[in-house]
């Protein structure tokens, strides 16, 4: 008999809510915006590193991003070098793409909630039908979801 469980998965988006990018907006609008170089000069958001090794014991982390998907590699070379957990990484550079990846991975886990700064990113989250945090952006408050995440 197969065995037909999804993997319990946590939706977070990069910039803003775990990424600290914020060296990289003067260069916004420039080729060296998204250089190897200035992402991997990236920070976490305060707290997001380690509470992200929390969430991982329990979740798949699955990482999802407004940039162009050429940047998978790096990025995931990112989430790696500075210590978060391993995930999958998806870059939509609009929301149509990124509502594009989440429709097709949907069926892939049993989303249980999920993580952004922006309130569009609860689009995604309705869409997976999972629970939504919304956290400020740079400084998210890591106890909202630590307080409100409901184990499913």
């Amino acid at each position: 008999m197969e065995n037909t469980m999804k993997a319990k998965a946590i939706l977070v988006f990069l910039d803003g809510t775990i990424c600290d990018m914020r060296h990289r907006i003067p260069l916004q609008g420039k080729e060296d915006f998204f250089s190897d170089d200035n992402i991997l000069k990236d920070i976490g958001t305060n707290g997001s590193i380690e509470f992200m090794n929390e969430l991982a014991k329990n979740y798949h982390m699955v990482y999802i991003g407004a940039r162009p998907k050429d940047y998978v590699s790096i990025t995931a070379k990112w989430l790696k070098s500075i210590g978060f957990p391993e995930g999958d990484v998806y870059l939509g550079k609009n929301q149509q793409e990124r509502m594009s990846i989440v429709k097709r991975i949907k069926g892939k886990f049993d989303f249980v909630a999920g993580i952004g700064d922006r309130w569009d990113d609860n689009e995604l989250h309705l869409e997976l039908g999972c629970q939504s945090f919304i956290l400020e952006e740079w400084e998210p408050n890591w106890n909202t979801v630590k307080n409100y995440l409901k184990e499913k």
